[in-house]
């Protein structure tokens, strides 16, 4: 009887081991609310404000709020060919604008990375548009950034506008 308990829990521990992997890995990026509206990655916190199609001319707007939790300013380096919106048909598109703060990026200035400085605790908006959107609302948008403590890797957030922010 012994040895089928133990059989279970053995079982039961290889059964949980990659769920308590994942588990570890997220909390050690400071990955926190995942899949939503409400993003927390490496002490940034990403907010959904807008996410709109304008039906007219098919052109999509996505207002993003940035906020820093460190206690002193930080550098956020966007690497912006890794930027995308998806729609509800799946369709991902690359910017047309991204602008953050003065800073403003075309996709034809063929520049790679947004630099931004983060002051601590003050939101800063990230407004990204994309043309000839074919779906009928923008479902998440994909921001690539820089790693605060390892120089050249990249996190990848998924922020997903909510019903209540679809326009």
């Amino acid at each position: 009887m012994k040895a089928i308990q133990i059989i279970r829990l053995v079982m039961i521990g290889m059964l949980m081991f990659p769920v308590l992997v994942t588990s570890a890995r997220q909390v050690s990026h400071g990955v926190i609310g995942q899949d939503s509206s409400v993003v927390v990655v490496d002490d940034i916190r990403f907010e959904a404000e807008q996410f709109a199609i304008d039906p007219a001319t098919r052109k999509a707007t996505v207002t993003l709020s940035l906020t820093s939790l460190k206690d002193k300013p930080r550098e956020l380096k966007i690497n912006v060919y890794g930027t995308q919106l998806v729609d509800t048909a799946r369709n991902a598109y690359y910017f047309s604008t991204l602008t953050m703060g003065r800073v403003l990026m075309r996709f034809e200035d063929r520049q790679n990375y947004l630099h931004y400085l983060l002051q601590p605790q003050t939101p800063a908006k990230l407004t990204i548009t994309a043309d000839e959107i074919q779906g009928e609302a923008i479902q998440l948008v994909k921001i690539v950034f820089e790693d605060s403590t390892e120089e050249g890797r990249f996190l990848d957030v998924y922020i997903m506008g909510s019903s209540a922010l679809e326009d």
